[in-house]
């Protein structure tokens, strides 16, 4: 295959670019805070979410010293299924007490080792609320973790509410009631 160099001209505009301060430098202290946040993340609580009549999303719920930070999409056996994709991990209950129950003791064995295979994205957005750093699975982003202008973690009260309605819900730490 030919190659051809990039011209000088077009180096030095995309160099004077950096320069003149459009390539913005990120931020140390928001990665430092996210690398701190992430290390300290534990499973709070899963649950199913109802997608349609007897078809369930699983949702588990990472958090911070009891605060819950981060949800993710999982398949069924507990894999984080990458955002955007949460379609293909729709779980059907056709017998519902039979299976509820089995997915209740499924997730119960395998609900610590939801953060084992999870790592810290080494990018961060910006957003008028803060800033939002990135879960990895296997290279693909499967949760957000929000911070707060003041770099405090950002808790979304939705995800809450849902466990409280799901049918199937399991908690290894009991959430605050609110």
């Amino acid at each position: 295959m030919w190659r051809r160099a990039i011209p000088p001209t077009i180096a030095l505009w995309v160099w004077s670019l950096g320069a003149l301060g459009w390539a913005q430098p990120s931020d140390p202290l928001v990665m430092e805070r996210c690398v701190t946040l992430f290390q300290t993340l534990r499973p709070q609580f899963a649950y199913a979410e109802r997608a349609a009549p007897q078809r369930f999303l699983l949702r588990v719920v990472l958090g911070v010293d009891g605060v819950p930070v981060s949800r993710l999409t999982v398949n069924i056996d507990l894999t984080p299924v990458p955002l955007g994709l949460e379609d293909i991990a729709v779980v059907a209950l056709d017998r519902p007490v039979q299976d509820a129950l089995r997915l209740r003791n499924q997730i119960a064995r395998r609900f610590e080792g939801v953060t084992q295979t999870l790592n810290l994205g080494n990018w961060y957005v910006s957003e008028p609320r803060g800033y939002r750093c990135f879960l990895t699975h296997q290279g693909r982003v499967v949760g957000v973790l929000g911070l707060g202008r003041n770099l405090e973690p950002l808790s979304d009260p939705r995800w809450l509410a849902a466990y409280q309605r799901s049918p199937v819900r399991f908690s290894a730490v009991e959430p605050p009631i609110r």
